[in-house]
């Protein structure tokens, strides 16, 4: 549900899914009702106070027009969307947050095609720009279900977010070679080409990472043929796994996808059903500010891309 919230292509029958499943609200999700918007100073300051932990903390979504009861999604509370537009949701938030939060989204869905049926899904990124200040001269970020007020040391560390990067694996390119005849003892080995990339979806440009690799199938035959162009830069065996170790000496700009590696892969035929039933590959990007993780079964990735 959080990819879709992400895409901002919610349905009415999304939104009904939330209180069907019992959805709870969390660090990254909350429900307000349909009185949580008011014209008066008090309920400005809320939304305001709201809207900036989320872009202080790790970005999320607030939907006004779901009331919850618990902290679980309880039932609908519509919004009259000719009182309270898209546009007077964002310049309220605007207008009582310093900086202003950049890529910051309101998304309405008009149940029955009816404006006074409104839900308002206010789409919060983490921003890079943190931390951002209410008109009240006071910081927030979210815990747990709430928006609490910021200590100092928070704060401070806040700003160093502009400067962090944030890596991501974006995607692994497969492709299936022509079917090879190995001479001797050996079966039939068929190759698959194995790419990696990565991204920098921060402002700040990163200089240093590596892709490891885990193979958890090292019983099996495994032919490989690194390429021309190839950045692996080792193998090793540790127990019974093969890790493969992938660099590439070019920075990474902001926006930017980069090939970290690729390799050629050949199993053989003989070996390749039974492999489907236990391979996988556990990738781990490692970067100066951090990590990120990725676990996905041989038989998905191939029969996925090829």
């Amino acid at each position: 549900m959080i990819d879709l919230l992400s895409k901002g292509i919610l349905t009415e029958e999304d939104i009904n899914q939330l209180i069907s499943l019992n959805i709870e609200e969390s660090i990254h999700l909350d429900f307000k009702q349909a009185g949580s918007l008011e014209k008066n100073d008090k309920k400005k300051a809320e939304i305001a106070k709201d809207v900036s932990a989320f872009a202080n903390s790790d970005g999320g979504f607030i939907i006004y027009g779901i009331k919850e009861d618990k902290h679980v999604a309880d039932s609908l509370s519509f919004v009259d969307g000719n009182e309270f537009t898209k546009e007077w949701i964002e310049q309220v938030i605007q207008t009582r947050i310093q900086p202003k939060i950049e890529n910051l989204r309101v998304l309405p869905i008009r149940f029955d095609s009816d404006i006074k049926k409104s839900i308002y899904v206010v789409d919060i990124p983490a921003s890079s720009l943190a931390p951002h200040m209410t008109s009240d001269k006071k910081f927030y970020r979210r815990y747990n279900f709430e928006s609490v007020q910021m200590e100092e040391f928070e704060i401070r560390n806040l700003y160093n977010r502009k400067e962090k990067t944030k890596l991501i694996i974006n995607d692994i390119i497969i492709s299936k070679d022509n079917e090879i005849e190995n001479e001797g003892e050996y079966d039939e080995t068929i190759l698959f080409y194995l790419g990696f990339q990565i991204e920098n979806i921060s402002n700040t440009i990163e200089k240093y990472y590596k892709l490891l690799i885990e193979l958890n199938f090292t019983e099996y035959t495994i032919h490989w043929e690194g390429l021309k162009d190839s950045k692996l830069n080792h193998i090793v065996l540790h127990g019974k796994k093969r890790i493969i170790s992938l660099t590439n000496p070019s920075p990474i700009f902001p926006g930017e996808v980069l090939s970290v590696g690729e390799f050629e892969l050949g199993l053989r035929s003989s070996e390749i059903e039974e492999l489907f039933k236990i391979g996988k590959l556990k990738l781990k990007l490692i970067y100066s500010n951090g990590t990120d993780e990725m676990e996905i079964k041989l038989k998905k990735l191939i029969k996925t891309n090829t």
